[in-house]
């Protein structure tokens, strides 16, 4: 079972925040270019699947913001040990995709075994979560490889007393030398403000910057 806390809201610091927007169901949403040149690099000489590595990279980043944890279980606030994503497969025949999960591994090599395993197993599914019930403490993780956006809008009609917590990228595109990507992010203002949005695509950059460094030292 995933691991939370149930939070006290007597000593929850944006209680008057979370109260606010979560009646009223606002959400942030951003779209930035990330430069994914290392990444791109490191995925090619490892034989890496670019998806897989970015979805270890978000699962890395989103948890050391303490407020992309934050959720409702049961009607209660909670704040879960560790968030894990999602993720889009499409397919081929009809044209549809299905949300899929693998679990979480220790490093980035052993997580793309599994994702690549879920891929080919779900490759000709027929429904929206072939896999049944998906764990509770996820994020979801949709990719739109054809297309360099400038900005991606996905929102449901009601949003009121949910905790939205969605990552969106496109397609690469290079521009002055490197290989640019729109990453979109959305996620409830209930739990987030524009400074952890900014402080996630800040950690975003810096994690995948991290790839080169990494080549260059070996």
């Amino acid at each position: 079972m995933e691991a939370y806390t149930t939070m006290d809201v007597k000593d929850f610091d944006r209680i008057e925040y979370f109260q606010y927007f979560m009646r009223t169901g606002t959400t942030i949403e951003l779209t930035v270019k990330i430069d994914v040149t290392a990444a791109v690099g490191k995925c090619k000489n490892e034989s890496i699947h670019f998806q897989s590595y970015i979805l270890f990279k978000l699962y890395e980043v989103v948890n050391t913001i303490k407020n992309f944890r934050y959720d409702i279980v049961n009607g209660k606030l909670v704040e879960w040990k560790s968030v894990v994503p999602t993720f889009s497969s499409f397919n081929n025949s009809t044209k549809l995709f299905s949300t899929l999960y693998a679990d979480m591994a220790d490093n980035y090599a052993e997580f793309d075994i599994r994702y690549k395993e879920a891929i080919a197993k779900y490759a000709n599914a027929h429904a929206i979560v072939p896999q049944g019930n998906l764990p509770q403490n996820v994020f979801n993780v949709s990719c739109i490889p054809w297309l360099h956006f400038e900005h991606f809008s996905s929102n449901a009609s009601i949003q009121e007393h949910q905790i939205v917590k969605m990552i969106t990228l496109g397609k690469y595109k290079e521009s002055g030398g490197r290989l640019i990507c729109p990453f979109t992010l959305q996620v409830s203002h209930a739990i987030a403000d524009g400074y952890h949005a900014s402080l996630f695509f800040e950690k975003l950059q810096a994690a995948l910057d991290a790839a080169c460094i990494q080549q260059s030292s070996v």
